[in-house]
């Protein structure tokens, strides 16, 4: 890896750059131990990122000292913000949404499944809003958990996307590179 890969690099960039300058330094690394083709990209980011993430927080936590978003009211008030969007912007998706799916019904002559055919027309849509909600909800909690000082989110940071990895989270002095959501068992230790 050339010399010049630190924390303070990343911060002076944005983050476009940040991504262009990670991706760059990832060529680098040499993957032969790795079996599994699919988590090459993976491990090969958080090997660039590992090294200097300490650091990176240490940067972020010195910035959240005045105004810090730890206050409780401060929190609040924030984690209150990105809730009423989501539920604001959810609701007119919805509402949409089922007024396409009610059209399309309506216009339908080859029904595709037992709920069309019936006319169900609230269990056909039952399925694409649960699947919705759930991904709009795992994009709520990266917000929420963005606010802290203690958190990175990698798509939001850096604008990559590392398979396996949701967040990043810094705690006495250590680095878990982690899922907000997933099955028990199902994360595979990089390191």
């Amino acid at each position: 890896m050339p010399t010049k890969f630190t924390a303070e690099t990343l911060i002076a960039l944005s983050v476009q750059e940040r991504k262009a300058l990670i991706y760059q330094q990832a060529s680098t690394i040499n993957v032969n131990n790795i079996a599994d083709e699919d988590l090459h990209k993976a491990y090969k980011l958080t090997k660039v990122l590992y090294p200097i993430i300490s650091s990176y927080f240490q940067h972020q936590i010195e910035q959240d000292k005045n105004n810090s978003v730890l206050e409780l009211e401060i929190q609040s008030q924030l984690i209150r913000r990105i809730t009423e969007k989501f539920a604001t912007e959810f609701i007119v998706w919805l509402t949409k949404e089922f007024e396409q799916k009610k059209a399309t019904l309506e216009n339908c002559p080859n029904p595709r499944n037992l709920f069309e055919l019936c006319g169900a027309k609230l269990l056909v849509t039952s399925n694409s809003v649960t699947r919705s909600l759930s991904t709009r909800m795992g994009n709520l909690w990266e917000q929420i958990s963005n606010i802290s000082p203690y958190v990175i989110i990698p798509e939001i940071e850096f604008g990559i996307k590392i398979t396996g990895i949701d967040i990043i989270i810094f705690n006495n002095d250590i680095s878990y590179f982690a899922q907000l959501k997933t099955l028990k068992g199902t994360l595979i230790p990089f390191f």
